[in-house]
C-alpha cells in the first residue's frame, strides 16, 4: 500500500456517487489525508464585491489541493460555472470549464478533432428543417444523424434512406433538437476506447455492439473485451487526449478503409467495464496520477 500524502481531493458527481466514482474514492482515500465528495447540484457558487468562493454545505471547496470533476451530460451547465471558477482560483484539475463544452457537445467535439488534425467521420450541423432538407438530400446514404448533446449512445440514429431521415430529423428539429448529421462508416458493430491518463495509453478495450444494434456503447447492451492498439492507434488517441484539453480522457474510435477515425471523447468515462475486460486498476492508476500532479 503506497502511503497517504497530507493533501486533500474533492470529487465532485451527482448527487449518488456511481460506481466508477466509487471506485475512484476507494483508491484515494487509501492516498488522500482528506477526500471529500461533493454532489454538484448541492455547490454554492457566491459572487460578491468582495470576491467569489464556493460552498458544499459549510464546506469551503476553494481550499482543496484538486478537483476531480465527473460531470456528466445532465450536470454539464452547472458543472461548467464550477469548473469555470475553479480556473478563475488556480484550482489543479484535469480540464478547464472550456474541455466541458467541447467534450458534452458532438458538434463542437468534431470541430475540435478537425482544427486538430484528428481524423473524424464527415459532417454537417443543422439548425432548421430547410438546412435539413438541403443535407439529406446531397449526402450518401445510409447516414449517422447524432442529437448534439445526446450521451450514453442515446440519441444516435442511422437512417437508409432521405425519406426516413426528412420525416425523423424534421420532427427533432420541431422539439429543438439540434443535429449532427456524420456519414455512415461500414464497420461490424465494434469501436475501439483508449483510455488516456497523463501522457499515456493506461489500457484500451473493444466494444462490441449486441446482435441487430450498432452502438457498441456498454449502456446499449454491448459487451467488452481486452485489444491492443496498432501504431495508428496510439497515434490518434494522443492526438485527440491533448486536443480534448483533459489529462484524463477516453478516447474512442472506429475503424474504416480510409484508417482509424475518432467518434467520441468522453471526460467522464466509467471504469467497470474497461476494468473488468483488462484487469488494469484504471481508478488507482487515476489517483497516482494525481498524486504525481500536486
Amino acid at each position: 500500500m503506497s502511503e497517504k500524502i497530507k493533501k486533500s481531493l474533492l470529487i465532485l458527481g451527482p448527487n449518488k456517487p456511481s460506481i466508477s466514482t466509487d471506485m475512484l474514492i476507494k483508491e484515494a482515500e487509501e492516498r488522500f489525508q482528506k477526500v471529500v465528495y461533493a454532489p454538484i447540484g448541492k455547490i454554492v457558487l457566491h459572487l460578491s464585491n468582495d470576491g467569489a468562493n464556493m460552498f458544499y454545505g459549510k464546506i469551503d471547496l476553494s481550499k482543496f489541493d484538486y478537483c476531480l470533476p465527473r460531470i456528466d451530460s445532465k450536470r454539464a451547465h452547472h458543472g461548467y460555472h464550477i469548473i469555470r471558477m475553479m480556473d478563475a482560483i488556480g484550482m489543479k484539475k484535469p480540464y478547464t470549464a472550456e474541455t466541458i463544452l467541447t467534450a458534452h457537445n458532438k458538434y463542437k467535439t468534431q470541430e475540435t478533432m478537425q482544427r486538430a488534425g484528428v481524423p473524424i467521420a464527415d459532417s454537417y450541423l443543422i439548425d432548421s428543417i430547410s438546412a435539413t432538407s438541403e443535407v439529406i438530400r446531397d449526402v450518401k446514404y445510409p447516414i449517422v444523424a447524432k442529437i448534439v448533446d445526446s450521451f450514453g449512445g442515446y440519441g444516435v440514429m442511422i437512417f437508409e434512406d432521405k425519406d426516413t431521415a426528412r420525416s425523423t430529423i424534421q420532427t427533432l428539429r420541431l422539439l429543438k433538437q439540434q443535429i449532427l448529421i456524420e456519414e455512415f462508416i461500414p464497420n461490424p458493430g465494434e469501436d475501439i476506447r483508449a483510455f488516456v491518463v497523463g501522457d499515456r495509453i493506461v489500457a484500451a478495450m473493444k466494444r462490441i455492439a449486441k446482435k441487430g444494434e450498432q452502438r457498441a456503447n456498454l449502456m446499449q447492451g454491448g459487451k467488452a473485451e481486452k485489444t491492443e492498439l496498432s501504431d495508428e492507434m496510439k497515434k490518434i488517441a494522443m492526438q485527440a487526449a491533448a486536443a480534448s484539453g483533459s489529462s484524463i480522457v477516453a478516447v474512442d474510435m472506429i475503424e474504416s478503409k480510409k484508417g482509424t477515425k475518432v467518434i467520441e471523447i468522453n471526460i467522464n468515462p466509467g471504469l467497470k467495464g474497461i476494468t473488468k475486460a483488462t484487469k488494469v486498476n484504471v481508478a488507482k492508476l487515476i489517483i497516482d496520477f494525481i498524486c504525481e500532479e500536486i
